[in-house]
């Protein structure tokens, strides 16, 4: 069997290991964790700048990326307002709205799944792109909108989930 077949199936496994936990994270009550929904906003802000500043030289990229970016927004309102909490042994729990979840997450694995077929079949037709045009190529055009998507889905949902917490441990405690 070819090493190439051998990582493309484990590249397989492994996405579809991912699909499972992002479905189990999208459905049923989840324990909320400030310190966890804190450290992914950070990250998935970084991640999200620098999508950005490697589609700024592009005006299509940043309108792409806008559009990403406001529609991530309005879903993480969307997603806010159908979730909801519970207090279970003294710890707060929320169950996000699981329409939403789910779209966000099937927006995520369409594009890495299509990025995965767009790099496979570049190296297949051997176009020799080096590094830097294949990375120019991840942030460039309607691709990077739909991972700005989720990075602004998941940083606005997670502030604002944070924000409601804080508010019902507060008015709990009155």
């Amino acid at each position: 069997m070819p090493i190439q077949t051998i990582v493309v199936a484990l590249l397989a496994l492994f996405i579809v290991y991912r699909i499972y936990l992002r479905v189990r994270r999208s459905i049923g009550w989840q324990q909320l964790n400030p310190v966890k929904l804190r450290i992914s906003s950070i990250i998935l802000t970084v991640l999200g700048i620098v999508l950005l500043a490697l589609g700024a030289t592009h005006p299509i990229s940043l309108l792409s990326d806008a559009a990403g970016i406001v529609i991530g927004g309005i879903l993480a309102y969307y997603g806010v307002a159908t979730t909801r909490f519970e207090q279970r042994d003294g710890r707060w729990h929320y169950r996000p709205g699981t329409w939403i979840g789910g779209l966000v997450t099937v927006l995520f694995f369409a594009r890495i799944l299509y990025r995965l077929y767009d790099m496979f079949v570049m190296s297949s037709s051997g176009s020799g792109l080096s590094a830097a045009d294949r990375l120019q190529s991840i942030a460039g055009g309607w691709s990077a909108g739909l991972m700005l998507v989720l990075f602004s889905y998941y940083v606005v949902y997670n502030v604002i989930i944070m924000r409601k917490q804080k508010r019902q441990v507060i008015s709990h405690r009155s």
